[in-house]
């Protein structure tokens, strides 16, 4: 009798630091992590395709170039305009500038001239009479001047207080005009009020127009108060024909 001995097959038990590996598949936990990496990627382009930032298109960054390039121009163009007129204002401020210094000067030499020409009329003014026959406000020295053949005349009055520690006077001065018409009309022609202020001289200068075909003969001078309800002195003068 043949007795066979069959020896057993060998049981397969990993060894804790076996480092070979078997025709196996990847393992668990890789193909986890490689999930997880392409949950995560996924997520985060979801994310951004949903909620963040869109990115532009091809057509939208080329129109976004264009815009740029235009404002770019625009900006160069309203940089050389404010250029040019910050050289115009400059000149301006310039030619004001002189302007401004030339009229000084003209000022300062029309001063040198005025003064003198004061002294002057104060001396002459010094030299006028003061007849107190007419009020507290003499007229005097006075010239009414009508242009022959024309409705132009200019006159010159001089009012004069007594001395010039007088009080200062204000009031108004109200000229009329006596006269005929070619017709032979007589009509006398009353001038609007001036307001005259004066210590111890003044003189009013002026002119005026009458109607066409007014020829006058001669002048009153009134003076007023202030008010315009009392008369202070009057003078009536002849009118020169020249």
């Amino acid at each position: 009798m043949v007795i066979r001995v069959q020896a057993k097959r060998a049981i397969f038990k990993p060894a804790p630091y076996d480092t070979r590996r078997g025709s196996r598949g990847l393992p668990g936990w890789l193909i986890l992590f490689l999930v997880g990496i392409l949950l995560g990627g996924g997520g985060v382009l979801f994310l951004q395709a949903s909620y963040g930032e869109k990115r532009l298109s091809l057509a939208e960054t080329q129109k976004l170039t264009e815009e740029l390039k235009n404002l770019s121009v625009e900006k160069q163009s309203l940089q050389t305009r404010v250029d040019a007129s910050q050289k115009v204002l400059d000149s301006e401020v310039r030619a004001r500038d002189e302007q401004i210094h030339q009229l000084k000067s003209s000022l300062a030499k029309a001063e040198s001239l005025i003064g003198p020409l004061r002294e002057q009329l104060n001396l002459f003014a010094q030299t006028l009479t003061f007849d107190p026959r007419y009020g507290p406000i003499g007229v005097s020295t006075s010239s009414f001047t009508q242009e022959k053949n024309t409705t132009k005349l200019s006159y010159l009055v001089w009012l004069l207080q007594e001395n010039a520690q007088k009080p200062e006077f204000k009031g108004w001065l109200e000229l009329s005009f006596e006269g005929r018409y070619a017709n032979g009309r007589v009509e006398t022609i009353v001038l609007p009020r001036i307001a005259i202020k004066l210590n111890h001289y003044l003189h009013v200068t002026g002119t005026t127009d009458f109607p066409a075909g007014f020829t006058a003969t001669r002048a009153n001078a009134k003076v007023v108060t202030e008010d315009g309800k009392r008369q202070v002195t009057w003078r009536v003068m002849p009118v020169q024909i020249k």
